[in-house]
């Protein structure tokens, strides 16, 4: 006699079978393959401090960034106090910068500067964190290689401040030299860009417009390679609006000093295409590349001229004005949030004039 199942029995039969192969699978599974990781976070360090710091460096070594940063990570979540944490955060910086992340890097330098204040390598986070600001916003400027005095000029602000902190607190750094060289770049940059929105209304007869973006450029960047043509322009523009006695003072000042602005019958030389006719000397030069601080050498910077203590005093007496309010309804830039002025609570230039002479690296 055929022996009939009951379908209940059937289903239970079946739910205790599929469990039996769903345990013993999974065991035999991982015998095979060996012990799976689990998908979540590790909660310990597989490697020692050392071990990882020393794959970081071998990294380095090959500029394998993304390889190093990872392990430069696992040395801060894994060994924060620990004795390569504040040359991981350095290196970690570099490999950052060296990777194109560079919106990490000025994260990571203000953290530098906010968990090491007297670190010997404060100097290096500013100074990095000024290269960076100086390259432009973060993302979408960094695409194109456009004249810096033609973009957004927030981000050169942010630098000029990076470099003076640095200049100011630590004078024999051997950044302060490139520093000031990049300061006195950006103020020139920053005097352009006001002569790129003159010759901007020259071009479309806005004269009042053109000799208040030329009066900003001559009044508060007076040190800058802009102001003979800022004075030129103000020159036209006061021509062409009719005020002959206050232009003719103008150019009074071209014949004295800036003959080469001035045509043979005494009229003005203007160009509206963006060129100007003084050779900008710092603007165009082309930085080094960023340097990296080891333990073992020190960075001696990019800067190789004979009057280095100059450059430094140069730049130093430079300053910026407000933020200039756009007039005439012209558009705004897209400024960041500012940061307040950094307060290192370091000792007085005086004091720290051999701060750095024999530091370790």
């Amino acid at each position: 006699m055929k022996s009939v199942h009951h379908p209940l029995k059937i289903a239970l039969s079946s739910v205790l079978i599929a469990s039996l192969l769903t345990t013993t699978g999974c065991a035999s599974m991982s015998g095979l393959f060996g012990k799976k990781k689990k998908s979540d976070v590790i909660a310990t360090a597989e490697q020692s401090e050392e071990q990882y710091y020393a794959q970081a460096q071998r990294a380095l070594e090959k500029s394998h960034n993304n390889e190093a940063i990872l392990a430069l990570n696992n040395i801060r979540t894994f060994y924060p106090t620990g004795a390569y944490a504040q040359q991981a955060l350095l290196d970690l910086i570099y490999a950052q910068y060296q990777s194109g992340d560079y919106e990490s890097v000025t994260k990571n330098t203000a953290e530098f500067i906010r968990l090491y204040p007297t670190s010997q390598h404060l100097d290096y986070a500013l100074y990095v964190q000024g290269v960076t600001n100086m390259g432009g916003a973060p993302k979408a400027s960094r695409l194109f290689k456009s004249d810096q005095a033609q973009r957004n000029t927030a981000y050169l602000r942010l630098a000029f401040n990076d470099f003076q902190t640095l200049i100011s607190n630590f004078p024999n750094s051997p950044y302060a030299a490139d520093a000031a060289q990049r300061m006195i770049a950006i103020y020139n940059d920053l005097a352009e860009n006001e002569l790129v929105a003159a010759r901007w209304y020259v071009k479309r007869d806005a004269m009042v417009a053109a000799a208040n973006r030329a009066k900003w450029a001559f009044q508060y960047f007076p040190q800058s390679t802009a102001v003979p043509e800022a004075i030129a322009i103000l020159a036209y523009a006061n021509d062409k609006l009719g005020l002959t006695d206050t232009a003719n003072q103008y150019k009074t000042l071209l014949q004295i000093n800036y003959p080469q602005y001035l045509n043979s019958n005494g009229s003005v030389r203007v160009n509206t295409d963006n060129q100007s006719l003084t050779k900008k000397a710092l603007s165009t030069l082309t930085f080094g590349k960023l340097g990296r601080v080891k333990h073992d050498a020190g960075y001696q910077g990019q800067y190789t001229g004979e009057t280095r203590t100059q450059v430094i005093r140069q730049a130093g007496m430079l300053s910026l004005p407000e933020v200039n309010v756009p007039q005439n309804n012209e558009e705004s830039q897209e400024t960041p949030r500012r940061r307040p002025s950094l307060n290192l609570g370091l000792p007085s230039q005086e004091a720290n004039a051999g701060h750095l002479n024999d530091k370790p690296q």
